[in-house]
């Protein structure tokens, strides 16, 4: 596409921590972002809560005072629920359509964003790749011309 990499892209770090309260959950997940990472005191990245997550702990009639992020957080893989070692991220340098990939891959609706120490360093959206799109483009001019032909 642009050569954009996923650090051009991302929003800077922006997190839940693995003890933050329900409450304390609700309010940050107002930003414009459909979910959030959830990072331990060394900022690794533990697992996701989205949305979602928090609308499961509503149907469970939980109330905000019942439940913390480490207790409803996803590790962000669509195969199973729950936690894992390894939660779907990617790297500061992973190639923006590889991160498009991993979207449509994983169907996640947020990719937290880790540096070469697997520390938290921003998250991205689906809606930056579309932003990406619109201000870069797919296709250079020249590779755009060719494919229309």
């Amino acid at each position: 596409m642009t050569g954009l990499l996923a650090k051009d892209i991302m929003h800077p770090r922006v997190s839940l921590h693995v003890k933050d309260a329900g409450d304390v959950v609700v309010n940050k997940l107002l930003v414009n972002y459909p979910g959030l990472p959830v990072v331990n005191d060394e900022r690794e990245v533990v697992g996701i809560v989205s949305e979602y997550e928090v609308l499961d702990a509503m149907k469970e009639h939980r109330t905000v005072h019942e439940f913390s992020a480490e207790s409803i957080m996803s590790c962000g893989h669509a195969e199973h629920s729950g936690v894992c070692a390894e939660p779907v991220t990617v790297s500061m340098y992973t190639p923006i359509e590889e991160v498009a990939m991993t979207f449509y891959e994983k169907r996640v609706s947020i990719l937290p964003v880790v540096d070469d120490k697997k520390k938290l360093i921003g998250i991205i959206a689906r809606k930056n790749i579309i932003i990406a799109i619109a201000e870069h483009g797919f296709w250079p001019q020249a590779e755009f011309q060719k494919r229309a032909a």
